[in-house]
């Protein structure tokens, strides 16, 4: 946990006066010609270690003569490019407005224009893969590559069989559908920030769509689009739209940047989730001075890695500390509506680091969420992943990490091995990461100690009365 407050500090001088006016005029005279000899002379407080920091993250400002001549180039010169490929780490963006056509069965899609200033724009053109995981070969190795570029109105244009009135969007799936955690970081929430501000008004064109993914987010696509979703990879049509968006906005992991989503936040996000699924509760329970009240408490059962091996006297502990305990894990042909339901009707959620935890989102404002940290060395991993989501949907947070002897790696490797006491060391071999992530995040399991885990909820309890 990152919680505290900051005292203030107010350090007050004291100026002895001057006996005269003369001498006051005289002082302030010299101190002021001081101040302009020691700007003169270029002096300055050197701050290594914030310059250190800056210097490989911020980009050196350009030459005087260059930003000259950059203010005097031709406008013509200056046109905005259809796709941005390099703003985004994540992900690559065209946004067209104009005539512009689809031609899904060579997976292309033309700007047409007339005012074309040369040859060798005409034939500038990008290839995109429409999906957030730049870079990720593995994901987007599921991903249809499509053409993006312009066309002359003196060529032989496609001819429209469909005209639209709305805007479209186009997104493939892929990547690593199946875990929820991806799921929602990777798709719903880009997704939400690329199409709610056409409240509707959008048509989505979906490459590589899953019929069982399609299924699973159909409230959330009817509440984002009011059209037909067009399957992009079966679709013969030529379809022609006033703009195109492809490809989705990607921010952060869990999370929305309001500077560059015209202050929508995770908070409005949450609503929204709410909203689509008609749950109940908006508002987590208010404890005030009533200690008979009881919380529902959400323990996630994860059937396979880091389970909980002790869930039962979790249960009991999480019961005798004054709430009401609630076991559960989305079953396989559960609805996700109706699991959504569940976690609305709770107060706080609690669970090992993984994708059950993305379930947060259904949480009401006020909630409690409580990650249990694994062995690894992971805090600030797991604090990233859920941590800052949660409080950014205006949600309370608490991160526990276990001891050495609540792993089950201590079973396994013994409690002096290099794996157990320094993690570090497994990143340092060949093969570094995939070997850590096999380790601490698919062999490991938790036995919570509940002793020592207890103080945690009663913390929570506290939290609930604010």
């Amino acid at each position: 946990m990152m919680m505290g407050s900051q005292a203030k500090f107010l350090r007050c001088f004291s100026r002895a006066e001057p006996q005269t006016l003369s001498f006051a005029i005289f002082t302030g005279c010299f101190l002021i010609s001081t101040a302009l000899l020691v700007l003169s002379a270029g002096y300055f407080v050197s701050f290594p270690s914030l310059g250190s920091w800056l210097s490989p993250h911020a980009a050196p400002p350009l030459p005087r003569a260059q930003v000259n001549d950059t203010n005097n180039q031709n406008v013509e010169l200056s046109r905005k490019p259809l796709c941005d490929t390099t703003s985004n780490r994540r992900a690559d963006i065209c946004d067209m407005e104009g005539d512009i056509r689809i031609q899904a069965s060579s997976s292309s899609i033309f700007f047409v224009t007339s005012s074309i200033r040369n040859t060798t724009e005409l034939q500038e053109s990008w290839k995109i893969k429409p999906h957030p995981r730049k870079g990720d070969h593995a994901a987007l190795s599921r991903v249809t590559e499509m053409s993006v570029g312009y066309l002359s109105t003196e060529e032989d244009l496609p001819k429209c069989d469909v005209n639209s009135t709305v805007p479209a969007i186009i997104f493939a799936t892929g990547g690593y559908m199946g875990n929820f955690f991806h799921e929602v970081t990777d798709l719903i929430i880009p997704l939400y920030i690329s199409s709610h501000k056409f409240n509707g008004e959008v048509q989505f064109l979906i490459s590589e769509m899953l019929p069982w993914w399609m299924t699973k987010y159909e409230i959330l696509l009817k509440n984002l689009s009011h059209y037909e979703i067009i399957n992009f990879n079966n679709d013969t049509m030529v379809r022609c739209y006033p703009r195109v968006i492809v490809g989705i906005a990607f921010h952060k992991d869990m999370g929305i940047d309001p500077a560059r989503s015209g202050g929508v936040t995770m908070f409005d996000f949450g609503r929204f989730i709410r909203s689509s699924y008609s749950l109940e509760r908006d508002t987590a329970i208010q404890l005030g001075a009533d200690r008979d009240k009881r919380p529902r408490l959400l323990i996630i059962a994860r059937s396979r890695t880091r389970r909980f091996t002790n869930i039962h006297d979790i249960a009991r502990m999480v019961e005798w500390e004054g709430f009401e305990p609630v076991v559960a894990e989305i079953k396989k042909n559960q609805s996700l509506a109706e699991f959504a339901r569940i976690v609305n009707s709770c107060d706080a959620i609690l669970g090992v680091h993984g994708a059950g935890l993305t379930n947060l989102i259904f949480l009401p404002t006020n909630a409690v969420v409580i990650q249990v940290v694994p062995l690894g060395g992971l805090e600030m991993f797991c604090y990233s992943d859920y941590g800052v989501p949660t409080l950014d949907m205006k949600m309370k947070y608490l991160q526990y990490s276990i001891s050495i002897m609540e792993s089950s790696l201590v079973d396994r490797y013994g409690i002096a091995d290099p794996v157990v006491i320094n993690p570090k060391s497994v990143l340092a071999q060949n093969e570094g990461w995939r070997n850590w992530t096999s380790i601490y995040f698919f062999n490991q399991d938790v036995k919570l100690d509940v002793g020592r885990f207890s103080s945690f909820l009663i913390h929570a309890r506290e939290l609930l009365r604010q």
